[in-house]
């Protein structure tokens, strides 16, 4: 492939990044009781809410994701997923155009 070729691929694959709409993490669904005396919770059917699981300066953390924002941290988890695979990508052909002749 010519340096001109390259950079075109190069350019084509950064055309496909949705840089805003991304979250870095892991969504986790957490099962939990809540402890009111008469609640169903306690026979068996545990209230379920998500989070994000995330190292953050080193350290891990879990981030509450409220119902209405599910389907968007969702979105943003793949959408981070497609990038990182778009990086690669790029890298690959940035690689290749470096060590052309």
């Amino acid at each position: 492939m010519t340096a001109v070729n390259l950079i075109k691929h190069r350019r084509k694959i950064a055309n496909e990044a949705q840089i805003e709409d991304v979250m870095r993490g892991s969504l986790v669904m957490m099962k939990r009781v809540c402890g009111k005396p008469n609640c169903r919770c306690l026979k068996g059917y545990k209230h379920k809410s998500l989070y994000l699981s995330q190292y953050h300066k080193g350290s891990p953390r879990m981030i509450y994701i409220p119902k209405r924002a599910e389907v968007a941290a969702h979105h943003m988890i793949r959408n981070y997923q497609k990038l990182k695979a778009i990086l690669h990508k790029i890298s690959d052909a940035n690689i290749r155009l470096i060590a052309l002749p």
